[in-house]
């Protein structure tokens, strides 16, 4: 395996001295262009310098409410002891003639804007039940700032990304325990989703000036977000040196494209990755998305080359989506198979090799180094399929499986009828046949690929692992929920849950709190008298924490299942 040189490797390792300015690009990357980025330089200098002379002021009391930054003054509102500011834009709303481009900086205000009432959702596909709309706005690049209501400052700030596969979600999670327990800042942040984050063509890559690329736009607005806070957070009573980047599932993977792309080199310090199942996928390359893009533009009526930008501009967000689904799934819609697969699928696309945001497929950016190297949680949960794989893709219209079923279930997820034939005869199927394939879909796609991830990060960066045991507050009819995809999330914030809490969680949510506290504050969970976490080594015994109510160290997450899907070399699955 060939390692880079010190050199290619400076933009990843985490120095202090890098911290106050955007290193020199990354020399596998084609160097930036000048045109379109003065207003970004403008903007960032201006917001490096203004929250310095003002932010005293507005993060000690004169106006509890009200916070004074680059582009205005903001009115937010407290309640239950935190101050929440609301719906700020961090950049110009990607629409008309700025729709497939790079986010452009948000213009100022006069006066005082009122930031009490979250922004608009952005546009995506809302499924329930095999019914389809849409809902939410192109109008959508919006962040959320919550801090204690106090005249507190250097606060540890938690740059949370919402989950939603990159396809839907919004950035309206309600963390005002996790504030308030932990003394942090929390910004949320929305970024462009699905269609309008993922389309590259030809046309588009040749019109961008500065990374002669397409697609990507979603990772480009969390870099933008980043900017944002890295410049104004001081205002809020925020350290712009102690940021943590986390999201939860598709959000966990947007932490992974940051912690890989030079692009987002000294915006942040530490990195929690919840359930990222695209993470440890082989990364699709542009050519392959380019392709796809210019077939949905003729089938757009988009097919003349001097006006293919313009015409996807000026096509109704609804048109994109009656396209069809963005992940690329070979077989017949509501089979098995499909439904099996559709999780998966959808998990490792929407991210591109386009030699700027990313110059080189992720697994092999971890494994040689190439990333941020910054202390790294990475957390999993016991049953996440039995969500993901189970509840919510009923609620998409697919029906529960029966053990006659459970070879082509397996089929959809690993790719062959070869595999899925192994894996039933090592892992045979039991009553429920449903449960039997999502604990395996739980594996292939999270448990084990987040082991080889931090088996590979650990030896750069320190690296923590766990694998949430406590069942979470959600109940199904129709499947044993357990500790599902999200569950230790949901407990982490609370969102809403903590009234009808059982013992076992309320204990679980402090453990988890202050893990992630301790974590964000000094880049190490660990403190004396608490549980001691130890990092996972890349060499045996690899060490993570079963984190319960009682968290303990132990070996061998879900090592049968781990060995067996290595030898099938899953990281390339599903092949089709």
């Amino acid at each position: 395996m060939n390692f880079l040189s010190a050199e290619e490797l400076s933009p990843f390792v985490n120095t202090s001295e890098r911290i106050q300015s955007m290193t020199e690009p990354h020399p596998n990357i084609r160097p930036l262009r000048a045109a379109g980025l003065w207003r970004w330089v403008l903007a960032l200098t201006i917001g490096s310098i203004i929250p310095l002379l003002i932010g005293c002021a507005a993060a000690t009391g004169r106006g509890a409410s009200e916070a004074q930054i680059s582009a205005g003054r903001l009115q937010g509102k407290a309640q239950s002891g935190v101050l929440r500011f609301l719906g700020i834009p961090f950049a110009a709303a990607p629409v008309d003639s700025l729709r497939f481009r790079a986010p452009q900086p948000a213009a100022a205000w006069a006066g005082t804007r009122d930031a009490i009432e979250f922004g608009s959702k952005c546009a995506q596909l809302k499924i329930d039940a095999g019914a389809i709309g849409i809902l939410g706005e192109e109008d959508c690049l919006y962040l959320n700032v919550y801090r204690p209501n106090d005249d507190s400052r250097n606060r540890p700030v938690l740059f949370w990304i919402h989950g939603g596969g990159r396809r839907v979600g919004d950035g309206r999670r309600d963390v005002s325990a996790f504030v308030r327990e932990t003394g942090s800042v929390v910004v949320s942040i929305q970024y462009r989703l699905d269609h309008l984050a993922f389309f590259a063509h030809p046309a588009l890559t040749a019109e961008d000036p500065t990374r002669l690329a397409s697609g990507n736009y979603g990772f480009e607005d969390a870099i933008a977000a980043l900017h944002w806070v890295r410049d104004e957070i001081g205002a809020f009573g925020g350290d712009r040196d102690r940021i943590t980047i986390a999201g939860l599932s598709g959000g966990g993977t947007m932490v992974c494209g940051l912690l890989v792309s030079p692009r987002a080199a000294g915006l942040f310090h530490r990195a929690i990755i919840q359930s990222g199942g695209g993470c440890w996928f082989p990364t699709q390359p542009i050519a392959l998305a380019e392709a796809w893009g210019t077939r949905a533009a003729e089938k757009l009526g988009c097919s003349n080359a001097s006006s293919v930008p313009d015409c996807l501009r000026k096509t109704p967000v609804a048109e994109f989506y009656a396209l069809g689904s963005t992940v690329e799934n070979p077989f017949t819609p509501g089979s098995v198979e499909w439904s099996a697969s559709q999780p998966i699928l959808g998990g490792r696309s929407g991210h591109l090799v386009d030699g700027s945001l990313f110059p080189r497929s992720w697994p092999d950016a971890f494994s040689i180094g190439a990333f941020h190297q910054v202390p790294l949680m990475i957390g999993t949960t016991e049953h996440e399929g039995r969500r993901v794989y189970g509840e919510l893709m009923y609620q998409m219209g697919a029906r529960e499986i029966t053990g006659n079923e459970y070879v082509q279930a397996l089929m959809g997820l690993l790719g062959s009828h070869r595999l899925a034939s192994r894996a039933a005869e090592r892992f045979p199927v039991g009553d429920p046949a449903m449960e039997s394939f999502t604990d395996f879909a739980t594996d292939a796609h999270y448990t084990c690929p987040h082991a080889e991830l931090a088996a590979a990060a650990a030896r750069f960066a320190p690296t923590w692992l766990y694998q949430f045991k406590v069942a979470g507050p959600r109940k199904s009819d129709r499947i044993e929920l357990g500790a599902y995809h999200g569950a230790d999330t949901e407990l982490l914030f609370g969102d809403g849950f903590a009234n009808g809490w059982t013992p076992e969680q309320v204990r679980a949510s402090e453990r988890l709190r202050e893990y992630v506290g301790r974590f964000m504050g000094a880049g190490d969970p660990n403190q004396p008298g608490s549980t001691s976490w130890p990092t996972y080594a890349s060499t045996a015994p690899q060490q993570h924490l079963e984190l319960n109510d009682d968290p303990r160290a132990a070996t061998g997450l879900r090592e049968r299942a781990c060995r067996f899907l290595r030898e099938i070399q899953w990281e390339m699955l599903p092949t089709h």
